[in-house]
């Protein structure tokens, strides 16, 4: 059995995600919060996966525990893992959620094991899969814990470590709001990640109290304890700190957020993408980009996002589980939900695809123009100053400025409220022109300028649908 499989069978991994994080000031429970696209709670979940996928993983929850428990249920990876969700009816600090934890049938299964657990916040997403993994090593029996901690340029609001001198062993750990003057100013930080002996951690519980200036029970206790109990506690120190970024406020979420996405950001670099600005680009974890790309400043890529080879985005591009085809421009200001964007397509500036649109290769959507349900076919030009919704366009249609698809009226037909366009291929349409649907203009046909088309038009049919011009001599002078 290899090293990582026998630390998987050993291993037990607790997160606390009870908190409602009300420095946070959101409804939202604290885990639920997002970064990078994603909730805290699923980053640490989706580390400790690509870290030990085996390993059996108990939830603490209290705030919102419903909606917690349905975030994570509801992601396919997690429903490969063993994870238990364990009750914390009061919210009375990390060391009150970790002796639920420890009563409830997950931590009893631990400790008849013998195993170890490893504890985490449930408030660090940035969170490495290589420091879970380092973190659980085998931990010798002669060790109660072992402790991680950190050196931050900026300690405020972490618990601070003690030690015996500079570098001796640790006495205790002090928390921010029960630390005096000297202690504060001590940069090696608690990160509040642990791997406990599970028998120890049990023991343990029961020795803390809840006289501090919060009144809450404090893990950070039991290390003080373990050192007076002549206990050896170990420290692994992590040398990075804006991987255990905690986030507690608006602005700690602002920070957290930026050092994510610049991890997003070297990431696709090194494989190959170009972005004209690495610090004004914006890119959640989901999405994906080949090399070739070109980013310029203040695009943001969220959700399930691909960009293929050779695919330029300009300035202002927003786009939402949108897929962008081989060597397609998108320009300025463009804004996509939900669609797809054939190869060598040119989209923009300013155009809006709202969900369910498809762009076929090398077709044209021109400045101002907004497309909603619509299929657009391959070489097609809808160059400026148009609606279409509810539309299915052929191939090499010419679709002139300001045409619009008048795709609801009232009824409702076959259970739809919104009715369908149908354009096939070759068809051209001049400028000003509306369809009323449900219509379909077959191939080939001819749509003079300024028509509301009512009917079906026939394929190499000429359709002029508009008032005969009227002129009045002289009539301009009454008017005026």
């Amino acid at each position: 059995m290899s090293k990582q499989l026998q630390v998987q069978s050993s291993v037990g991994i607790l997160v606390l995600a009870a908190g409602q994080g009300k420095r946070m000031k959101s409804e939202s429970p604290k885990v639920l919060i997002e970064v990078a696209g994603r909730p805290f709670i699923h980053h640490i979940l989706r580390s400790i996966h690509e870290a030990f996928p085996g390993a059996p993983v108990g939830v603490v929850v209290g705030y919102g525990k419903e909606q917690v428990q349905d975030a994570v249920r509801g992601d396919e990876l997690f429903s490969k893992m063993k994870i238990d969700f364990i009750h914390q009816p009061q919210q009375m600090g990390t060391g009150d959620a970790a002796r639920c934890a420890m009563e409830s049938p997950w931590g009893k299964s631990l400790i008849e094991k013998k195993s170890t657990v490893l504890v985490l916040p449930g408030d660090l997403p940035l969170i490495p899969p290589a420091l879970i993994s380092q973190m659980c090593d085998a931990l010798p029996r002669t060790t109660a814990l072992r402790l991680l901690t950190c050196d931050f340029p900026d300690p405020t609001g972490y618990g601070r470590v003690i030690r015996r001198g500079k570098e001796g062993g640790i006495l205790r750990i002090v928390e921010e709001k029960d630390a005096n003057l000297r202690e504060k100013a001590v940069h090696e930080v608690a990160a509040s990640i642990y791997l406990f002996q599970s028998s120890f951690l049990q023991a343990s519980l029961n020795w803390i109290s809840n006289k501090n200036a919060q009144g809450e029970y404090y893990l950070t206790d039991i290390v003080e304890r373990a050192v007076k109990s002549k206990k050896k506690v170990e420290i692994f120190k992590w040398t990075s700190h804006e991987d255990l970024c905690g986030v507690n406020n608006p602005l700690e979420l602002a920070q957290a957020q930026k050092f994510f996405n610049q991890k997003i950001i070297n990431h696709w670099a090194e494989q190959g993408v170009r972005f004209v600005d690495c610090c004004s680009a914006w890119v959640d974890v989901s999405v994906k980009i080949e090399e070739g790309a070109t980013i310029y400043p203040n695009v943001y890529l969220r959700g399930k996002t691909r960009v293929k080879k050779g695919a330029t985005l300009e300035p202002g591009v927003i786009l939402t589980d949108t897929e962008v085809g081989e060597g397609a421009l998108i320009k300025a200001g463009t804004i996509a939900d939900k669609s797809v964007i054939g190869s060598k397509a040119n989209v923009g500036p300013y155009a809006h695809l709202r969900p369910e649109s498809n762009v076929g290769a090398r077709t044209k959507i021109g400045n101002f123009v907004e497309l909603k349900k619509a299929r657009i076919g391959s070489d097609t030009s809808i160059a400026h100053l148009s609606y279409v919704g509810d539309a299915e366009v052929g191939d090499r249609v010419n679709i002139g400025c300001g045409f619009v698809t008048c795709n609801f009226d009232g009824r409702v037909i076959d259970g739809q409220r919104k009715h369908r366009t149908v354009i096939e291929d070759d068809v051209f349409l001049g400028s000003d022109c509306q369809t009323v649907a449900p219509v379909k203009i077959g191939k080939g046909a001819y749509i003079a300028s300024g028509s509301t088309i009512t009917e079906d038009v026939e394929p190499e049919a000429l359709a002029i649908a508009r008032s005969r011009q009227v002129n009045k001599p002289g009539y301009a002078k009454k008017v005026k």
